[in-house]
């Protein structure tokens, strides 16, 4: 019988090669470089890697209390930011312009402030939660705004939605499906999840063009 941590690992190696191909598929021979579409493969990329490191973390170092479990951790959870970070700039590229773009991206850079401290200072992961929540709740309200005008917003919006909705696993306290533990429960429901918010992705500009 494995354990909850190898449990953790091993679904997030599969959740991490998933989101490395669904990256690889969104990279199309016409996607631009710093397009919308090119960030969103960057944004699914770092997820990735963000389950990749888990996985190494839960299999290696957390499961004997390795010294270097705790920079792990702090990798893992500065890649998070990095990704959440990411999908505010695919937000803002797609759906602004001028001004109120870089003025979105600032906003998101400043606000990743917070929960970067948190990570370096103290075992919190709350921040880091409540972080990817804002990118993607300003996603949300993009794509539900754009329902008619974008051939796969419906998509990205219930991706959007069924995340938040088991990434509130974590905070509650949820102890998962009998027999797999709460972060490989997490992983197994992310996994047909994030093939939406690839989807999603598909209506982004392959173009440095402006909003629409």
């Amino acid at each position: 019988m494995l354990s909850d941590l190898a449990l953790s690992a091993l679904t997030d190696v599969m959740l991490a090669c998933e989101l490395f191909f669904l990256a690889g598929l969104s990279l199309r021979p016409e996607v631009r470089a710093f397009s919308p579409a090119w960030i969103w493969s960057l944004t699914l990329a770092l997820i990735g890697l963000a389950s990749m490191l888990g996985a190494i973390d839960h299999g290696f170092f957390e499961a004997i209390g390795h010294e270097g479990h705790r920079p792990m951790v702090v990798a893992t959870r500065v890649v998070i930011v990095a990704g959440s970070l990411a999908m505010i700039c695919a937000t803002a590229t797609q759906y602004l312009a001028g001004k109120a773009r870089w003025a979105l991206i600032g906003l998101g850079a400043l606000a990743a402030a917070w929960p970067l401290s948190r990570i370096l200072t103290s075992d919190d992961f709350l921040s880091v939660i409540l972080y990817y929540s804002l990118g993607l709740l300003l996603l949300a309200g993009f794509s539900a705004a754009h329902l008619r005008r974008e051939r796969h917003a419906g998509a990205m919006l219930a991706g959007i939605v069924l995340t938040l909705a088991v990434s509130a696993m974590i905070p509650l306290g949820s102890e998962g499906f009998g027999g797999l533990g709460l972060y490989a429960s997490y992983h197994v429901l992310l996994m047909p999840i994030v093939v939406l918010l690839y989807l999603g992705g598909r209506s982004f500009r392959s173009s440095r063009g402006g909003a629409q």
